[in-house]
């Protein structure tokens, strides 16, 4: 098709289009997807929708068989298990060279009065093992929490032995609770269930009951509350509850271990002659587990897990106790005499467990009986000194431990829980290896199935230009050709954004750039014209001058005339004329700078359409005639 020239664009006008084949009506977008696309997309999303709901019962079929298998390892080896733990030589021990305890695997030996006493226990720790150690054996019970059992984790032992070091431990060894917290927070997050935690702690002293981590006022942060209001409440299905107690969530590990630290700063501690800051009371930690299911009506599943620190057993003529601390040594001897006597029965399987005999028993209910799981760790010193507070410890764990005392049944019967065991832990092995792999699974199935989303969902947007579409081809063009007036800017604007396709639209950023560029023209036009109506002098050969008192208009017929004789003697152009300004030549200055600036600006002007109507704005002295 050839140019017009007397088109400012160089398109061919409107009038000679008559005969052009018709413009198409609707644009094309190279985002748009066909609607086979489309009903495509739709069936793989239902696809990948079905495939996730599938993959998810089966990777819950895998946990149950997982959890149903560590249960069933918990049950060999006994709802109830005790550990011992032989304390290390400390500096003022070393000097002893005698040593009247001996271990094994399983065995501990004491030497007292020219006699061995043997006691058995599911493992023994000996004085060379680390906090770690310990720990790869607390573990399973804490799965065994995550899947809905409530847990029980108790220390145990005389004044001085260990028991605060292998729960609370330090900064460089840290002890049972400090691992138990960041292990549950990081199964939580690979397990593929919601499940949601919070923290309470709580002290027994001389049977009363005291809130750790209360609100205290300021000038009371480190010490512990007089008194608290707490009742021990039991519902019909025997879950305990605390009333009053405080309980704080916790989402993640650094929370629930400032929440601890705390708490464990107010608990209350005692000088004896045993050990400079004697624990003298019983702490309890508990976390509650709460793993809510992923339908709308799913119900929400709740777990305890206890871990106590339990008060120092000690004999009161050896810790040299009296007044208060004599009063705190005998409550903590009878909570925990009672506490034996619950595990003793529970193990014993009783129809009567005396719960109520202590409040320490009483709030540890629900996780001490039936479905919950117990482990024990008794604490023992290495000293000679210290042989009648190891042998009353050890004969506490006989007592909670209850085995029967026939060795060649207990042998065979050893065997046979082994041998079960290992084939128990091998198939638990398998199903989380098959439950991993099936969460990757549904991990890869998920990120396509989003992706899939976000495509449907771009092509479902309605496009402008498509549902304002014009029917007249001509108009089209007219209004992509048609140069914007400054009177309709807001007119022109719109239509052009809808008859344009969205990447060749203007910006909002770009249109307020433009009405800045068009209001400066329109106000440097101005300026100019009221600057060639003032006072000017033209010098010319005719040496026609104009004071600043005068006023003269370009119409006048007489300016006209002599202007046009100027011209036609010296041949001047008309776009360098000189002027000056008589009155003040810095004035004169400026208002060149200003007309040539101005100029500048609207001949550079970048729009396509404005520079076709640029000859408006530029007033030539050839017009004037």
């Amino acid at each position: 098709m050839n140019s017009n020239p007397d088109s400012p664009d160089g398109l061919p006008l409107i009038s000679e289009m008559s005969d052009s084949p018709p413009l198409p009506t609707i644009f094309t977008d190279v985002n748009v997807i066909p609607e086979h696309d489309k009903n495509g997309l739709l069936q793989s999303m239902s696809n990948l929708e079905g495939e996730i709901a599938e993959l998810r019962m089966k990777n819950k079929l895998w946990n149950e068989k997982r959890r149903e298998a560590l249960n069933k390892i918990l049950d060999i080896k006994g709802i109830i298990r005790v550990f011992c733990r032989v304390r290390p030589f400390l500096e003022m021990d070393r000097r002893r060279i005698r040593k009247p305890i001996s271990t094994g695997s399983e065995k501990i030996l004491v030497l007292s009065g020219g006699t061995r006493k043997e006691f058995e226990f599911d493992k023994v720790f000996d004085q060379e093992v680390s906090q770690g150690d310990i720990f790869v054996e607390v573990e399973p019970i804490l799965r065994s929490a995550l899947d809905g059992h409530n847990v029980c984790v108790l220390a145990y032992g005389q004044t001085g032995t260990g028991k605060t070091f292998t729960m609370d431990g330090t900064n460089e060894q840290p002890g049972i609770i400090p691992r138990a917290l960041k292990e549950l927070f990081r199964q939580a997050s690979t397990v593929g269930e919601s499940l949601t935690f919070s923290m309470s702690m709580l002290e027994v002293y001389m049977g009363s009951l005291r809130d750790l981590l209360a609100p205290r006022p300021s000038y009371r942060a480190y010490e512990p509350v007089a008194r608290c209001n707490l009742n021990i409440q039991t519902d019909p299905k025997g879950n305990v509850e605390i009333e009053g107690l405080t309980e704080v969530q916790v989402l993640d590990n650094a929370k629930a271990r400032w929440w601890y630290n705390r708490g464990r700063r107010a608990r209350s501690t005692s000088w004896t002659n045993v050990n400079e800051s004697s624990s003298r009371s019983h702490c309890l930690t508990r976390v509650t587990i709460f793993r809510h299911g992923n339908g709308t009506e799913a119900k929400t599943e709740v777990s305890k897990l206890w871990m106590v620190d339990l008060g120092g057993s000690e004999r009161l003529l050896k810790t040299g106790a009296s007044g208060l601390t004599l009063d705190e040594g005998r409550a903590i001897n009878l909570s925990l005499s009672a506490l034996g006597d619950v595990i003793a029965a529970l193990r014993r399987k009783r129809g009567h467990v005396p719960y109520r005999n202590s409040k320490l028993t009483q709030i540890l209910k629900d996780s001490l009986g039936d479905g919950s799981k117990v482990l024990m760790l008794v604490h023992v010193s290495p000293c000679e000194e210290d042989v009648g507070e190891t042998i009353c410890s050890l004969c506490f764990a006989k007592r909670a431990r209850a085995v029967e005392s026939n060795r060649e049944q207990m042998e065979d019967l050893r065997k046979q829980k082994e041998k079960r065991v290992r084939e128990l832990e091998e198939y638990m092995r398998e199903a989380e290896e098959e439950s991993r792999k099936v969460k990757d699974q549904i991990q890869e199935a998920e990120i396509l199935l989003t992706e899939n989303k976000k495509l449907y969902s771009n092509t479902d947007q309605p496009l402008e230009y498509e549902e304002n579409a014009h029917e007249s081809p001509k108009q089209d063009l007219n209004e992509v050709t048609e140069t914007r007036q400054l009177s309709d800017q807001k007119t022109s604007r719109r239509v052009i954004s809808r008859s344009l396709p969205r990447f060749m639209t203007s910006t909002v950023a770009s249109r307020e750039r433009q009405s800045a560029s068009e209001r400066d023209i329109v106000g440097r036009t101005r300026s100019l014209r009221s600057t060639t109506r003032s006072s000017i002098q033209f010098t010319a050969s005719s040496s026609i001058q104009f004071t600043a008192s005068q006023s003269i208009s370009f119409s006048d017929r007489r300016f006209k005339a002599s202007l046009q004789n100027s011209i036609r003697k010296k041949h001047i152009e008309t776009d360098n004329v000189v002027v000056v300004n008589t009155e003040s030549p810095k004035c004169n200055a400026l208002d060149t700078k200003s007309t040539s600036l101005t100029r500048s600006k609207m001949v550079t002007s970048s729009d396509s359409n404005w520079r076709a109507k640029l000859c408006h704005h530029r007033r030539r002295m050839s017009d004037l005639i």
